[in-house]
């Protein structure tokens, strides 16, 4: 029964039944079959014959109306010409027992052929055939396939498979439906593709980059800001920067929520080790698919260095300007001076002369101190640390200044920890640390103006400190610092000798207690006492 259940009888099958004129045709000439067998063979013949043939028939119908081909009439296929997508019906067999346009387009006239065939160019079955599947427990089945088309191509479908029945409820076929999302599929890669590029870049890119919502929680946050503030998702913004309980006075992401605007600010925030950094940090929108604000991304970049190159730029400018103006002023005495040693020869006056020659010894003394401390201050110095007594080196200094002090009329104390242990020091260069600070102390002492006060004193002081490390302290009761100046004093080249002074010495001060991983620090107050102290940690061999 092959013959009947095959691709033959379906096709003619098919064939006759798609027009009306060949249904009529073929009952005509059917019937005229049957009258030419009783009118040409004898009755006894003629009746068996035709029995037979009609036996054939309605078997030949039984087994195409239990396959499905029944269904195959003018109606369906209008149905299926008009439905946009690959249609098919086969049999248990799998073989093709209708198709529409579009699946005749892309896969030829496929008409009595095996389904793995047309559709995959297969010799056998397809493993988890859905199509079998559906014949099994007649559910629809939803699944995914990559066919090949007539033309070679490789397309990706979405398959549905739903059973076709017959008045009893027996499965007799399954329609198979596709739909070609090959162009889908390419498009989630290329989405994909973007996708993972966005990530990429948002978790490589060399800034902090987060996501903060409109309750300013912070949603998702890229690498580089863990690094820096550590896990952060679900705290709020304000919390994570600036130790703040509120929102912030300037917030610019509050301006982004309500304005919808790229904002832009520069502000200082704290890490978490309490490290201040300066950030310039920009605001950018976040839309939904109704245009409405759901988030605001906050991209920071680290401008600490950059903020610290042009206040570097902006004190050089400044010292400059200082030191041409301080030049001038000694070339000036300088010029004076060699007027006056001019004009003591001349005059043959031995005390003018030797008075010019103090004029001129004094400003040469200043072009020296500045040479000096613009060179130390200019150059990277490689340390030389050795083992030596910093009392001796408080000792030198003390004498270097003592005869200067008592003819000033200032009280140069020394005052040294009688423990104090020999460390590992570069000895020059602490030796003009303390020579720097002793200096501005004595000057702010002779400059003191401040009535009623008829005594003035400097201590050279030093002490070891099992926790810091050694402590250098030089503290006089001179004019003071005036609280307006502040800690900038050891950058805007602050003197307090006047016109006189170079402004260099704090920065060499700084620059010597650095090198040794040290601070300075200074407290005043003004018209009263000043102490400038250096802790230097100790060095171990």
């Amino acid at each position: 029964m092959a013959s009947f259940d095959g691709r033959i009888i379906l096709r003619y099958y098919n064939w006759a039944a798609s027009s009306f004129l060949r249904v009529i045709m073929g009952v005509i000439l059917m019937t005229a079959v049957l009258t030419a067998a009783y009118l040409l063979t004898p009755v006894y013949v003629a009746t068996p014959v035709s029995f037979a043939v009609l036996l054939a028939l309605g078997y030949s119908a039984y087994n195409i109306r239990r396959s499905g081909a029944a269904l195959d009439f003018p109606g369906i296929d209008r149905f299926f010409q008009q439905v946009p997508c690959y249609i098919t019906i086969q049999d248990r067999n799998l073989r093709i027992m209708r198709s529409n346009r579009e699946f005749r387009r892309a896969f030829g006239p496929s008409r009595g052929e095996l389904c793995y065939m047309a559709y995959k160019g297969r010799k056998d079955v397809c493993p988890d055939c859905p199509v079998l599947k559906t014949f099994e427990d007649g559910q629809t089945r939803t699944t995914e396939e990559t066919v090949v088309t007539k033309d070679g191509k490789t397309a990706n479908m979405i398959v549905y498979t739903t059973p076709v029945t017959n008045e009893e409820g027996a499965v007799v076929g399954v329609m198979e439906m596709s739909t070609d999302i090959t162009r889908i599929k390419e498009l989630q890669q290329q989405i994909e593709i973007s996708r993972k590029e966005y990530q990429n870049l948002f978790e490589r890119v060399p800034c902090f980059i987060s996501i903060i919502d409109r309750d300013y929680r912070i949603t998702r946050h890229n690498r580089l800001f863990e690094k820096e503030f550590g896990e952060c998702v679900g705290r709020r913004c304000y919390q994570v920067y600036h130790k703040r309980t509120s929102v912030c006075d300037t917030c610019e992401v509050r301006r982004t929520f309500l304005d919808g605007q790229i904002h832009g600010l520069e502000k200082t925030v704290v890490k978490p080790d309490g490290t201040p950094i300066d950030m310039m940090v920009y605001t950018s929108p976040i839309y939904d698919d109704d245009h409405n604000i759901q988030a605001v991304m906050e991209m920071a970049t680290d401008i600490t260095e950059t903020k610290k190159l042009q206040r570097e730029l902006t004190y050089m400018g400044r010292t400059i300007a200082a030191m041409a103006h301080r030049i001038k002023n000694i070339l000036m005495g300088l010029e004076g001076g060699i007027f006056v040693v001019n004009t003591g020869l001349e005059d043959k006056d031995d005390d003018l002369v030797k008075q010019g020659w103090e004029m001129i010894e004094r400003n040469v003394k200043l072009i020296s101190v500045i040479v000096r401390d613009l060179l130390y201050c200019s150059k990277e110095r490689e340390m030389l640390l050795v083992e030596v007594s910093p009392a001796e080196i408080v000792g030198a200094v003390y004498d270097l200044f003592s005869g200067r002090a008592r003819k000033e009329g200032v009280e140069l104390i020394k005052d040294i920890n009688e423990s104090l242990p020999a460390g590992r020091f570069d000895a020059e260069a602490l030796h003009s640390l303390l020579t720097n600070l002793t200096t501005n102390a004595l000057d702010a002492c002779i400059n003191d103006a401040t009535e009623g006060k008829d005594h003035h004193y400097i201590v050279i002081r030093a002490r070891y400190d099992s926790r810091s490390g050694y402590v250098f302290e030089v503290e006089d009761n001179g004019a003071g610092i005036p609280g307006a100046i502040g800690e900038s004093i050891f950058e805007d080249f602050f003197s307090t000798k006047g016109r006189e002074g170079t402004g260099l010495g704090l920065l060499v001060a700084q620059k010597v207690a650095e090198q040794h991983g040290g601070t300075i620090t200074f407290t005043s107050d003004e018209g009263q006492k000043t102490i400038f102290r250096a802790v230097v940690p100790a060095k171990r061999n």
